[in-house]
């Protein structure tokens, strides 16, 4: 069984959209000059992906929520056990992370569109800031775990996991 054609899209979507996210925050960080022009650019794109991944998210609960996802296969209760957890937090993680950098950010702008902020400002801000780079990275280590879980069922197990995400089952 495959997972309905609305959560596969929304999954590869946000996949690339996370992917993108932090490949631009990481260059703006620490491969590029700050207050460059290519940083500034990085920052807009950054945060307007964000914002868009922010409402993808909802989208993606409410297709959660509407459509019940296919049974997994035999896993042994331990592998269950983490895949109930890896998934929520593959849940929780964006949502937190988004929240932390919308929370450090004096001004946000989905691709030119100024949005709300708290205005935090000093050390709170900075905590945020802080805050959003440590979530980052602990979604992506999430996310890593989960496709090497992913190939570890679809190869050594021989379990169709990819094709329950790609609409192609073998």
């Amino acid at each position: 069984m495959i997972y309905a054609y609305p959560a596969r899209l929304l999954h590869w979507i946000m996949a690339a959209g996370f992917a993108f996210m932090w490949l631009c925050g990481f260059t703006m960080t620490t491969l590029v000059a700050e207050d460059s022009l290519v940083e500034e650019t990085l920052r807009d794109l950054h945060v307007s992906v964000g914002v868009t991944l922010a409402a993808l998210w909802l989208v993606r609960v409410g297709v959660r929520l509407t459509n019940k996802p296919p049974p997994p296969p035999m896993f042994s209760r331990l592998e269950r056990s983490a895949a109930r957890v890896v998934h929520m937090a593959l849940y929780a993680l964006p949502l937190a992370v988004i929240a932390a950098g919308w929370s450090g950010s004096r001004f946000v702008e989905w691709f030119g569109v100024g949005l709300p902020t708290l205005g935090l400002g000093g050390t709170a801000e900075d905590l945020a800031e802080t805050l959003h780079m440590w979530l980052a990275y602990t979604f992506l280590a999430v996310a890593a775990g989960h496709v090497l879980a992913a190939l570890k069922h679809q190869w050594w197990d021989d379990h169709d996991i990819l094709g329950r995400m790609t609409g192609r089952p073998g």
